[in-house]
Parts: C-alpha cells; structure tokens; sequence
C-alpha cells in the first residue's frame, strides 16, 4: 500500500481527532465542511471512469467505514481511560498554604460541566476538612462566552457554607490557557506570600498542571479529583475522554518544546 493510499485512509480518523482539539463553534464549522468536501470527494471521483479516481475513492470510503467501527467501539469501551491513566497522579496527604482550584470552563449557555462541578466541589471538601486556610478557584475568559466560567462558580459556592474570608475568585482575561493560568495565578498568590498549593483538576490534566505551576516556582502538591480507577468513567462520554487524554498528549508535547514544563 502506497503512503497516498494510506493516507487517504486515515484521513478520517486524523480529522475525527482534531475536531475534538477545537470549540464547539468551530466543531460544527468544520464538521459541515468535512462532510461538503466528502460529497465532493464522492461527486467527482464517482464520474471518473480511471481506476486512479476509483481507488481513491474506494480508500477514503474505507477509511469513513473503519473511523465508524471505531466510534462504535469508543462509545462501549473507555479507551481515553487507557490514555489517561499513565498521566494520573497520586493525591497528596499533605497540608499548603492555599487550595487552587483549575474550574473547567463553562458550556456556551453559561452551565458547568460535569468536571466543573467536580473540581469545586472537591476543592470546598478540601477546604472543609481543613487541608489549607484559603481556597482560590480559577476562573478563565472565552471568546465564546466571556466570563461565563466566573458567574457558575460564584453562584454554585455561595450555596455552600464557605467563610467569605478564605474562597477567593480569580476573573481574568489573562487566564486562557494552562500556562497563562499558572503565570496570573502565581502572580497573584506570590503578592500574598503563599507558596505550597493544592492543585486540584481532573483527569489526565493533573499531570501537565502540575509540571506547568511548578515551574512557575509554586510547590505544588497534586490533588486530583479522579484516581486512576475513576478516570475510566470520568467524564460524561467515552469520546469526550478520549479527546481530554488525547489533548493531554499533545499538550505535554507542546508544552515541553516551548519550555513552559
């Protein structure tokens, strides 16, 4: 099989993965694009009689067929579990000067995810159990929704019984990604005098969040909502995990070639 065949194969499944990388929005963009572009694909390979145009066809045809056998096994199996689990951390037993809490974003009405809920609702219990004396929740700015993430968090805590004196909200434009999360945060907290934290996410993210925040110069002691047996039913969906560990990958990757772990 020629690299061309076999590329045309795996066309669908390299676009299938790169969807998940991106926001909703542009999701369904380029989903309609993907599918215009395959009609095409069909329309004028379909009218040649050349076995070239025709064997072109018949792989990419291929490759649609194995990406559908393939979600189809996703969506029984948690194959983003198996990804995840080499990047899982152990829950540290220690105390810090601060509980950090990374929020997970907000869906495009507003709502908190299922994650979101997670991460701050672990972040209180920590905080209850008297783990630290302040817990600062994170909360980021999107094009999408603005500050979104910022507005669920404040409402979602304010039925909680927390001291007003030790939760902390962060509102920035400047949180957008891990890496500039960390760079605000640490900003913020060093003014403060605190150091040690407990840095609480979910999932396979713990791993590159830690990495990200200690090179900041935090201590950063993991405390991760998931333990490497939950993160096989972590999220809401087979494939939304498979898109997170796939995400982490990439991003330790980048993260490593730009110096910022």
């Amino acid at each position: 099989m020629t690299m061309k065949r076999l590329s045309l194969i795996l066309l669908p499944f390299f676009f299938f993965i790169a969807l998940g990388q991106i926001n909703l929005p542009q999701q369904q963009f380029f989903a309609a694009l993907f599918v215009t572009l395959s009609a095409i694909f069909y329309a004028v390979s379909h009218k040649q009689s050349d076995p070239f145009h025709k064997n072109h066809f018949d792989d990419f045809r291929n490759g649609l067929l194995l990406l559908a056998i393939f979600v189809i096994i996703l969506s029984a199996f948690p194959l983003g579990g198996y990804l995840a689990e080499p990047l899982m951390m152990k829950h540290s037993e220690e105390n810090a000067d601060a509980i950090v809490v990374l929020a997970s974003g907000a869906m495009l009405n507003g709502m908190p995810g299922y994650s979101g809920y997670q991460r701050v609702s672990h972040g209180v219990n920590l905080l209850q159990q008297g783990r630290a004396p302040r817990l600062v929740i994170s909360t980021g700015f999107s094009k999408i929704n603005g500050h979104a993430e910022a507005e669920w968090v404040a409402s979602f805590t304010a039925m909680m019984s927390i001291d007003p004196a030790s939760l902390s909200i962060l509102i920035s434009k400047d949180i957008i990604t891990t890496a500039t999360e960390a760079e605000y945060i640490h900003k913020v907290l060093s003014e403060a005098g605190i150091n040690s934290i407990l840095l609480v996410t979910s999932n396979a993210h713990i791993y590159r969040s830690v990495l990200t925040f200690a090179k900041k110069g935090f201590e950063v002691l993991p405390a991760p909502v998931h333990t490497p047996d939950g993160v096989y039913s972590a999220s809401e969906h087979n494939i939304t995990g498979l898109n997170a560990a796939i995400h982490e990958w990439i991003g330790l990757v980048y993260y490593s070639l730009r110096g910022r772990i």
